[in-house]
């Protein structure tokens, strides 16, 4: 199950799902998020997997979208178009079986909204969050639908509206994580919690996710912002801004 972006082993009766551009601190393309949704839906009807954890290799879970890709317009637009069967993070919200988050440096962007994305998130102590979209002149559509929900409707427009970037005990203290630990220990962590997990009937813990889940939707009011925000010129000055190391210059 791996590919050129993305790394796959089972362990414990868990997919174990890597994120494999440690050089651009694992920063999602098209061909990274359309690998994924090809593990999400392989690992999905294998028996033998109980839970699905996602985590980086390197010093970061993920530092959004790749903005030096030609295609992470089409990517972001392609995740959000439900109607399509090709979004990998409406994938990843709907996975029939368990999904944890093990965060192991930096969430940012589109990143954290995989993250987001998960039932639960584990976090290193080194972790750093921060939901980047509107500096860099898009919007973070995923968060737009769970984020409030997840920390409170004033705490989802203070990270929206700042972009400010928080520890991992901050995330933990505003309830946007499950837990904090040691960073050598993350993966112990979760393996600890997928032991537990592995307690609980199957169908029981698929029923449970997907009456919690229900009402997670909204996809359109997402796509019709992205579209507006892709129709404008400040998405494409973000991204140049971004990659010449400068401010940008906002048409309003």
């Amino acid at each position: 199950m791996n590919g050129k972006n993305i790394l796959c082993e089972k362990r414990n009766s868990a997919a174990v799902i890597k994120f494999n551009r440690p050089e651009k601190r694992n920063a999602l393309s098209l061909e990274l998020m359309e690998e994924l949704r090809g593990v999400l839906e392989s690992v999905e009807n294998d028996d033998d997997v109980r839970a699905v954890v996602i985590t980086g290799v390197g010093d970061a879970f993920s530092s959004g979208a790749d903005l030096a890709d030609v295609q992470t317009v089409q990517m972001m637009e392609q995740q959000l178009d439900a109607s399509s069967g090709k979004s990998t993070m409406i994938k990843l919200i709907n996975l029939e079986k368990p999904t944890i988050a093990a965060v192991n440096g930096y969430a940012l962007g589109h990143g954290l909204e995989c993250a987001l994305m998960c039932d639960i998130i584990i976090a290193s102590d080194k972790a750093v969050f921060g939901f980047i979209g509107p500096l860099r002149g898009s919007v973070c559509p995923y968060a737009m639908i769970r984020l409030a929900d997840e920390v409170g409707r004033a705490k989802a427009k203070e990270l929206l509206f700042t972009c400010d970037r928080i520890s991992a005990e901050e995330a933990l203290r505003i309830g946007l994580i499950n837990k904090v630990v040691p960073h050598e220990k993350l993966i112990d962590s979760v393996f600890e919690l997928v032991e537990r997990m592995k307690n609980s009937a199957p169908l029981a813990t698929k029923l449970t996710k997907r009456a919690i889940n229900r009402g997670l939707g909204d996809y359109e009011y997402s796509l019709k912002a992205f579209r507006e925000i892709v129709a404008g010129e400040d998405i494409i000055e973000g991204a140049v801004a971004f990659l010449e190391k400068r401010r940008p210059k906002w048409s309003k």
